[in-house]
Order: C-alpha cells, then structure tokens, then sequence
C-alpha cells in the first residue's frame, strides 16, 4: 500500500521512505498524547474546581442543618425542662406530705423504742443479777468441791506418804539392826582372830626342833587359811555394811524428792482452782505434773509441764530430760523447780527453753507464765474468723510444735555432723598409718631387690614399679 503525503507548502503528494514514515508516526503519536494530556488536566481542574464547590455548598448546608436541628432541640429541651420542673414542684409537694407522716410515725417509733429500751435495760439488769447470783453458787460450789477434792487427795497423799516413811522407817530400822549384827560378828571375828594369833604364839613357844617345826607349819597352815577365811567374812561384811549405807541413803534422797513433789501439786491446785493438774505415776517416763491452764468456763488455754528435783548438786542433763518429755506431751512451757540452782541463776532464770526456779519463786513464775498463755489464746481466737491459710501457715510456724520438731531434726543432724568429723579424723588418722606402712614395706622390699641384685646381678628378674622408666616412655607419657 501506497501512503501519499502532501507537503503543506508546495501541496504536493509524495512516498515517504520506512524511516522517515516511522520518525512521522512518533511525531504525532507525541502530539496525539500532549493533546490528550491536556484534555485530562483539563478535566481534572474542572472536577477539582466542581468538588471544592460542592464541598463549600455542603457545608453550608451541613450549617443550615445543624441550626435548625440546634434550634428544634433547644426548644424541645425548654419543653421537656418545663414540663419537669412543673412535674418536680408536683412530686416535691407530694414528698413534703410524705415526710410529715414519716416524721409523725418516726416520732412515734422512738417513742416506742425508748419504752421497749428501759425494759430491756430493766430485765438485762435483773438477768446480770440472776447470772451474778448463779456464777457466785457455782463457784462457791466450785470451790468447795474442788477445796473438798484436793483436801481428800492431799490426805490421801499425806496417809501414803505417811505410811511409806513408816514402812521405810521400819526397813531402815531392820538395815540398821543388820549393821549392827554384823559389826558384832566383825568384832567376834576380829577377837577370834586375836585369840589364833595368841594360840599360835604359844605353839611356837611349846614346840621343840622337828615337833617344834612341824607344829609350826601346821599352825602356819591352818592359821593361815582361818585368817584368809576371816578377813574374806570381814571384807563381805563391809561391802554388806557400804551396800546397806547405800541403801538407807537412796531411800531417804528419794523421800525427800516426793516431798517436794507433793508440795509443788498442793501448790498449783490451791493457786489455780481451775486447772487441771494431772500427776505423772511412777515408773512412767515424763516430767512430775502436767498444768493444763483453763478459763473459768473450762477452755484450755495451752499447758505447762513441772520437773521438781531435790538433789545435792546441779546437774545440767536435767535440763535436756525435760526438753525431751516437753516434747513428748507437746506442752507449750515448762518448768524446773530445784532445791539447788546452777551459779549463774538466782531465784528464777531460763537455761535455753526451759524455766529454772526455786520452790520459793515457783508460784510467781507459774502466775506469769499463766496469764502469757491465756493472752496468746485470747489473741488466736480474735484472729480465728480472719485467719487465711498464709495466716495459718505462718501461726505454725511460729508455734511451740513447729519449733521442737527443728530443733530435734537440728539435734539429729548435729550429731550425725560430729560423728561424721570424728570418723573423718579417725580414718585420715588410720590411712596416714597405712600410708607409712606402705611406704616402710616398699622401702624395705626395695632394699631387698636392690641387694639381691648387687648379688646375682642381671639375672634378677626385673620389676617394672622398682626400675627406673624407658626416656621414650616417660616422653610418651609427657
């Protein structure tokens, strides 16, 4: 296909060649755009300008809007507050009326609970003198009975002790007849004695040459062996008589103690009425008396534990006896009563947890040690409705129980601690002697190998540990 192009000029047709057809295409392909170009500027102008139009009528319509729907609501609200207050004023002269029966019927109220409130006082008062006058029966029935009580026990204690101090009485008046019996029979001995001793002086007087030796070695013999017999009845007689002395001794210590235990429980039961004091028997492990400490109505407060000892020394494992039946009966305190104190305490004094004191100052330290557990049980049950489990936890903690239970596992591990540092002594001590030991037997099996050696010579089989290393070998061991 032919493409005619007319010049504007001369307005002639004429072919153009491919590249000047291509570079022409391009040319107006550019105009074509820039026209194009600004047709959409163009556009794009008058829609800005359009939309900024609208947007200024909109807003000015948005403004009519918003002050006629200012002004309808403005009106409303007058309305609406109009019709309120007229509504208000209404209900506040209703209320105003309300209130003056209210006032009416309050005044009637107060006039009736004033009335009801003197009655009340007047039978709570009458009901505080019934309770009064029926504390004072019971306690002074109470007291009776307990005063009527402890009187029995103690005559009862006092008749057995009465009768036991009788009965050892008695025993030691039997000892002592059997001292007596054999201090003769030592005497009788002694003066038997005496008369072989003369007898056998006069044997060696009487008796002549051979009879005369011959006498004298039968005399030696015989005497010999009633003298051995004699001073055996003498030396069993004194053990007897030290045995006896022993006995009478004991026997008197141990009165005196249960004297002063007796004493010590009449004291807590006549001081504290409403206690309980239990009495540990015989022959069972544990402390002398329980003090279980109790209110007037009856609830245990906590419980104090009494060791009374009446010896001529001091002794400081009576303190660790008593820790360890405290912790048996799991009491919350407790009590030495001494008739001999260590140097260091006077009256009353504390020796780790346990409380030292004399008989004379037992009743003070019980009153005090007394009224602290009744305050620490007020105190609990104050806290018993607040307590939480972090309450509870920490309560144990800090308790008597919780206490004893570490310190017997601190004890426990105290001790397993000290035995383990004397073994660690005792087989560092042993292995050093074997170590020597060692040492001596290798020293001397050296010597030995070495002289041998100096004898035979190479022959001497070789022993690796007494050689002296290959220089390979040692480097290979470097």
């Amino acid at each position: 296909m032919n493409t005619q192009i007319k010049c504007p000029y001369c307005s002639k047709s004429f072919e153009p060649t491919d590249a000047y057809k291509h570079e022409l295409e391009e040319k107006l392909l550019r105009e074509v755009q820039e026209k194009h170009q600004e047709v959409v500027e163009k556009l794009k102008r008058e829609k800005d300008e359009l939309a900024l139009d609208n947007k200024k009528e909109l807003e000015v319509a948005k403004k009519q809007v918003a002050e006629t729907v200012r002004l309808e609501v403005e009106k409303k609200i007058k309305q609406e507050l109009q019709e309120s207050m007229e509504a208000t004023k209404q209900e506040a002269e209703a209320k105003t009326k309300q209130n003056a029966k209210l006032q009416e019927q309050i005044e009637e109220q107060s006039k009736l609970m004033g009335e009801m409130k003197n009655e009340k006082n007047k039978l709570r008062l009458a009901h505080e003198q019934e309770l009064e006058e029926t504390r004072k029966k019971t306690t002074e029935t109470v007291r009776k009975e307990a005063e009527n009580k402890i009187r029995l026990e103690l005559e009862n204690k006092i008749t057995s002790t009465q009768e036991e101090a009788q009965a050892r009485e008695k025993q030691n008046k039997e000892l002592q007849e059997q001292i007596r019996g054999t201090l003769k029979q030592m005497r009788e001995l002694k003066d038997e004695k005496d008369k072989l001793d003369i007898e056998y002086e006069k044997k060696l007087l009487e008796g002549q040459d051979k009879i005369k030796q011959a006498a004298k070695r039968e005399a030696q013999e015989e005497l010999g062996l009633r003298i051995a017999e004699k001073d055996k009845k003498l030396q069993d007689a004194e053990k007897q008589i030290l045995e006896l002395q022993r006995k009478i001794q004991q026997g008197s210590q141990q009165l005196q103690g249960e004297v002063q235990e007796l004493k010590l429980e009449e004291l807590l039961r006549a001081e504290f009425p409403f206690d309980e004091i239990k009495e540990v028997p015989k022959g069972i492990r544990g402390a002398d008396a329980i003090q279980v400490v109790r209110t007037q109505t009856g609830v245990s407060c906590g419980t104090i534990v009494w060791e009374s000892k009446r010896t001529q020394n001091w002794q400081q494992k009576y303190v660790q006896k008593l820790i360890e039946d405290q912790r048996a009966v799991k009491a919350d305190l407790a009590v030495l009563v001494s008739s001999v104190l260590p140097q260091t305490i006077t009256g009353f004094g504390m020796i780790e947890s346990i409380f030292v004191v004399d008989l004379q100052s037992a009743m003070s330290v019980a009153y005090l040690l007394r009224q602290q557990l009744m305050k620490v049980h007020s105190a609990q049950v104050a806290n018993n409705n607040k307590a939480t489990k972090a309450d509870l936890v920490y309560n144990y903690l800090i308790s008597n129980e919780f206490k004893q239970r570490i310190e017997v596992w601190v004890e426990y591990f105290r001790d397993r601690q000290e035995k383990i540092n004397k073994e660690r002594i005792y087989f560092n001590k042993k292995w050093q002697e074997e170590e020597k030991s060692i040492h001596k037997v290798i020293a001397s099996t050296s010597g030995i190998y070495g002289d041998l050696q100096g004898l035979i010579g190479n022959a001497l089989p070789k022993v690796g540990y007494l050689e002296l290393p290959d220089p390979e070998e040692a480097k290979e061991t470097d």
